[in-house]
């Protein structure tokens, strides 16, 4: 437990002191890298190494599917989600899905589980786990971290039930040449629904399972292209939105039955409350 407790230690020092500058280099994808981005993904492939339960890791930051000592599942995760906002001091996550054998072939769907942190006033857990005899087969969770560096359960069965009037519009840029999708924009401000965007995922989507409602949606046009992951960001967290109730859609159907070729390959995603998920379909299908 000590260990246990001083890695979280470790972790939260990094991104306290860590700088946001870019480090010089670029991933294998040719995104930048800021000098945090390499920081928390050493971190974690640190701690993965020293998991008798993972065979394999990726991450965004190292997409190659790297061999792990242990046996059984492979974690493909996004380190910090939103390091581009930690300049701003605005909250960043870390997302992580975990599937049961090989990666490559497999769809969202088959996740064991998928994971996600929030560092920001608090700092939060929020999982999607199997529960035998539950139905849905997985409860979403979620842990806050408490004095002494202990993590306290603060809601089991966390659930996506009602319409909220709350949106997260990202890729606007898009909306210059996707006409449905600026057409969407507008009708969510002609009814007066809030807008809740920070440029960070995590923290878009916490929002909608923390107020219980609705909406972040990602769609692409010619001049604003897909610019999510579907191994690193999209799937780990349609994964959880569905767990609680909610809705995902990929352009062609729930984006957790996307199959996965590749640990490149970026999609458009929409995710939230089931109704306003299905009023963002168009928007989501043309470009």
């Amino acid at each position: 437990m000590d260990e246990k407790l001083s890695q979280i230690d470790k972790n939260l020092k990094i991104l306290r002191t860590a700088s946001a500058d870019v480090s010089g280099d670029a991933n294998q994808f040719g995104d930048t890298q800021l000098k945090v981005d390499v920081e928390i993904d050493e971190v974690i492939f640190e701690r993965l190494r020293r998991c008798t339960s993972v065979e394999a890791a990726t991450s965004e930051e190292q997409p190659d599917l790297i061999a792990m000592p242990g046996k059984g599942y492979t974690v493909a995760f996004d380190p910090l989600d939103g390091s581009s906002i930690m300049g701003c001091n605005f909250s960043v996550g870390s997302i992580f899905g975990i599937w049961p054998g090989s990666l490559i072939g497999s769809r969202g769907r088959d996740q064991a589980a998928a994971v996600y942190a929030i560092y920001g006033p608090q700092t939060l857990l929020v999982w999607s786990r199997p529960v035998k005899g539950h139905e849905p087969p997985h409860v979403v969770e979620e842990f806050v971290l408490s004095e002494g560096d202990v993590w306290k359960l603060r809601r089991t069965g966390v659930t996506i039930a009602a319409t909220k009037n709350v949106f997260a519009s990202a890729n606007l840029r898009s909306a210059a040449d996707n006409k449905a999708y600026s057409e969407l924009v507008s009708s969510w401000i002609s009814q007066g629904f809030t807008l809740r965007y920070t440029g960070g995922m995590v923290p878009d989507v916490h929002h909608i399972l923390a107020k219980g409602g609705g909406i972040f949606c990602s769609p692409e046009s010619v001049a604003a292209p897909a610019k999510l992951r579907l191994v690193y960001e999209c799937a780990p967290l349609a994964f959880i939105v569905e767990s609680a109730g909610g809705s995902s859609f990929d352009g062609e159907g729930s984006m957790l039955d996307q199959q996965i070729m590749s640990t490149s390959t970026k999609s458009i995603v929409c995710l939230g409350s089931r109704d306003l998920v299905q009023q963002s379909i168009p928007a989501m299908k043309s470009k």
